[in-house]
């Protein structure tokens, strides 16, 4: 399910069907909830109700449930909210198994299965969209359907967005025809990879008849693109008029493992990884800042390990939490980032300063005094205001890109808490499995493989 809520009262607006999938032709999906469709969670779907117009709330409903696993992960997979807090400075390796530490410590075995695994539910998630989209662009109407229409267009969006930026260049897009068959991608660079985002986001604004709230989903997403490829100020006149009370969001549920907050799961329940602290050097103190945003526990606890000290993230304290995929407040963070590129040091701080002034705590800022300074404090607000959210890769990368940082200034360096020295990897190889894809092993090249560029 997702759900829309007031960043200042919590109060949570639904609007989406409550459907609940098994059909062999489509992924299983999160739950929603709407007066929309008033029979609630039918068991089966049987594939032939997925045909024609009758079939859009189903296939709507997969492309809500498939990205929920893709992003937040669940019971079995990991998802990429976890795997980039563990890539990065955000949390911490307290396990045994050899596959994550790897990730922690910064370098990937493209054989890699637990990568492998999620990065084919982030293909899904995306099948699962484009062809929810198919439908739609057959079957729906722009006035009545608009808001599923737009939806799966930004969550479509979304997961172009992901691909940018947790992999390295040269993603490619497999995709199957009518006809059942299946048309091999060629690798992509980035800027590529960037570009169908914003195809995608674009195609969702246009549905001008969709919710308010998924025009702003959609915005903020191709807003955040626009950032990534160093283009800040259309980032922030995009988003001028998404509310800063904006926010969208990924929920879970403990109806089964499948739909449970994988965070949780993972980290709080099974003690396989925990928040860090000024990880590599490079890190930033997420425990010892005693952040309102970034919600840590002040005690440790033994890791699945039994010897790694752990820390627990209060963020998402159940099963049941949800995550917030885009907000008000990552507008809000956009315009500022803005205003610092164009020099305009005093606009920057008063947007970064509005936004402290939301939450008990937090004193205002004040200007450290210089270029390089203002760079990393705005990333540290980002950071904590965006805390496990899945987007700090992209904050990484981003800041050797379009801020020109050393990457050896940014990623964790050394060796990680468990003794293990940190890679070279600044983004995730692409698994060996495309290498059974045709095209790519016809397009991917030494030109390809850098992380940090946006092109070849």
């Amino acid at each position: 399910m997702i759900r829309i809520r007031d960043n200042r009262t919590g109060e949570r607006r639904n609007f989406l069907p409550r459907i609940v999938l098994t059909a062999l032709a489509l992924s299983l999906p999160a739950a929603g909830c709407s007066d929309l469709l008033e029979v609630e969670d039918p068991s089966v779907a049987n594939p032939a109700t997925l045909e024609g117009r009758d079939g859009l709330p189903a296939l709507h409903a997969g492309a809500v449930g498939d990205f929920q696993v893709a992003f937040g992960g669940n019971s079995t997979y990991e998802g990429y909210v976890n795997l980039v807090g563990l890539f990065t400075d955000e949390m911490h390796h307290t396990e045994t198994f050899p596959d994550r530490l790897k990730i922690d410590a910064r370098k990937i075995d493209p054989r890699d299965g637990t990568q492998l695994d999620n990065y084919r539910m982030l293909h899904r998630a995306r099948a699962s969209a484009e062809r929810a989209i198919k439908a739609f662009d057959a079957h729906g109407d722009p006035a009545s359907d608009a808001t599923r229409w737009a939806e799966v267009l930004a969550l479509a969006g979304y997961t172009y967005t992901l691909f940018g930026e947790i992999f390295c260049s040269g993603v490619p897009f497999s995709e199957v025809d009518a006809s059942g068959a299946l048309n091999y991608g060629p690798a992509e660079t980035t800027e590529q990879t960037y570009q169908r985002a914003i195809a995608r986001f674009d195609d969702a604004i246009a549905l001008t008849n969709a919710h308010k709230d998924i025009i702003h989903l959609a915005k903020v997403g191709k807003a955040r693109v626009l950032a990534n490829m160093g283009n800040f100020s259309a980032a922030a006149a995009l988003v001028n008029d998404v509310p800063t009370d904006f926010v969208y969001e990924i929920e879970h549920s403990d109806n089964s493992g499948r739909q449970n907050n994988g965070v949780f799961i993972f980290q709080t329940n099974s003690r396989r990884w925990g928040v860090s602290e000024k990880e590599g050097t490079n890190g930033l103190p997420f425990r010892s800042a005693a952040d309102p945003r970034v919600p840590v526990a002040t005690q440790a606890r033994a890791g699945f390990d039994n010897t790694s000290a752990m820390y627990d993230q209060l963020l998402y304290p159940d099963r049941n939490a949800s995550i917030v995929l885009a907000s008000g407040i990552e507008a809000r963070l956009i315009e500022a980032e803005a205003a610092l590129k164009a020099s305009d040091v005093p606009g920057w701080l008063g947007i970064l300063n509005d936004l402290r002034a939301t939450v008990d705590g937090l004193d205002p800022l004040t200007d450290p005094g210089s270029d390089a300074a203002r760079v990393d404090l705005h990333y540290q607000e980002r950071a904590f205001w965006l805390f496990l959210t899945a987007h700090r890769l992209g904050d990484m990368r981003r800041l050797v890109t379009a801020w020109s940082k050393d990457p050896n200034t940014v990623y964790p360096i050394g060796s990680n808490p468990k003794g293990e020295p940190y890679g070279d990897d600044y983004a995730f190889p692409i698994p060996v499995d495309e290498r059974n894809n045709p095209e790519y092993n016809k397009t991917y090249n030494a030109s390809l493989k850098g992380c940090l560029s946006l092109a070849p």
